[in-house]
């Protein structure tokens, strides 16, 4: 199919129906010796049937309902086209052969090992080890199951929304404590896989190093599908992408981690804008919308103004501390109880007032200028 239509996705449809085969050819191999009918045996061939059949359904839905079609290939595909470009090579037909069996080698050849060492087992029960490894493949199976749910109940829920409230990238549920959670729950599950097969390889009547040859290839399961689904085919793939389509997702990249989940703090909605709104009438305060623009006083009333045109007063007396301003003629035949009355109705503006420019300038005054009368 890959080289018919010229798109990769066809790899992520057979790649799960490859587990549901692997399940099939190993228990029926091992039907013929009747010492090998376990509880083992039916577990790990229950748990690869299981594992391939949910995978294979979501891949069989995403042709069905046109998400994945023909002349568009999936982010991971798109990438791998421009790292073949930044290295000189062309994306071809000769590549697209050369992924595809590399996907089948991992299938057949390695991913097939757990499957068989567990259904070789002749041990009729299971140990404490061998629990605790289906235990972890059945919370990444879970994990798994939840988070491909959450995904897909976010696109729906954002597909029914208008085109200006939809969210950029999904950040609900098991997305918002890691960026690939369904990543997790995969390479959790075969960890456990792993795990439960390490019990049957201690206890296989072989030699040291083909023990040793076993426990390698079960450590480079894990190992290896990790850097799979984070650098090589899942993870930075995705995000190369994301970041130039989806608005803020640099910023959910550096507070979310990648496969790991982890506890986030003050996680913004990703329904929510980032450019702030401006509150609506209706979310302002009564008094807040009733209050009125204070308006400034004119500058004529206060005591500090200083009125233009206002003809100097002679004889103003000073105020207390002003020095004694040259050439002023002192108002003749004033009676002292007139001064003294007259000194006490001006205001004392000392505190208020601007520092007088010179000390042979009195300083004016804003009230009215008092009238000199000569009692000559």
């Amino acid at each position: 199919p890959a080289a018919v239509t010229g798109v990769m996705f066809w790899v992520d449809f057979a790649w799960p129906w490859g587990l549901c085969i692997i399940s099939a050819a190993v228990y029926w191999y091992t039907s013929f010796d009747p010492e090998l009918d376990t509880t083992r045996r039916k577990a790990i061939c229950l748990a690869y049937l299981l594992h391939g059949a949910r995978m294979g359904a979501g891949a069989a839905f995403m042709i069905a309902s046109g998400t994945w079609k023909v002349g568009r290939d999936l982010p991971r595909y798109q990438f791998q086209k421009i790292r073949v470009e930044k290295f000189g090579g062309t994306w071809n037909m000769t590549f697209m052969q050369k992924e595809i069996y590399q996907q089948m080698f991992a299938n057949a050849g390695v991913l097939f090992v757990p499957c068989l060492i567990c259904s070789l087992d002749k041990t009729p029960d299971l140990s404490p080890l061998e629990i605790a490894g289906y235990s972890i493949w059945a919370s990444g199976w879970i994990i798994e199951n939840i988070a491909d749910t959450h995904k897909l109940a976010f696109m729906e829920a954002n597909r029914r929304k208008p085109k200006d409230e939809r969210a950029p990238y999904c950040n609900v549920g098991l997305w918002k404590y890691s960026r690939h959670p369904n990543y997790f729950g995969e390479w959790v599950a075969w960890c456990g896989l792993t795990v439960a097969a390490a019990d049957s390889v201690a206890r296989l009547e072989a030699g040291i190093v083909c023990k040793l040859g076993l426990s390698f290839i079960l450590a480079y399961i894990c190992l290896s599908l990790y850097y799979c689904l984070s650098e090589w085919t899942g993870a930075v793939p995705a995000e190369y992408f994301s970041v130039q389509k989806r608005k803020g997702y640099d910023e959910y990249m550096e507070r979310v981690n990648m496969i790991v989940p982890w506890f986030v703090a003050n996680e913004p909605s990703a329904v929510t804008s980032a450019a702030p709104k401006s509150p609506s009438k209706r979310g302002r305060s009564r008094g807040a919308s009733r209050t009125p623009k204070t308006k400034a006083k004119p500058r004529a009333k206060t005591p500090n103004s200083k009125a233009k045109g206002t003809p100097k007063a002679k004889g103003t007396p000073k105020a207390k501390g002003t020095p004694k301003a040259k050439g002023t003629p002192k108002a003749k035949g004033m009676p002292k109880g007139k001064e003294t009355s007259t000194r006490s109705r001006t205001p004392n503006t000392r505190k208020k007032s601007k520092p007088a420019k010179s000390n042979l300038t009195p300083r004016r005054s804003s009230r009215k200028p008092v009238r000199n009368i000569n009692y000559m």
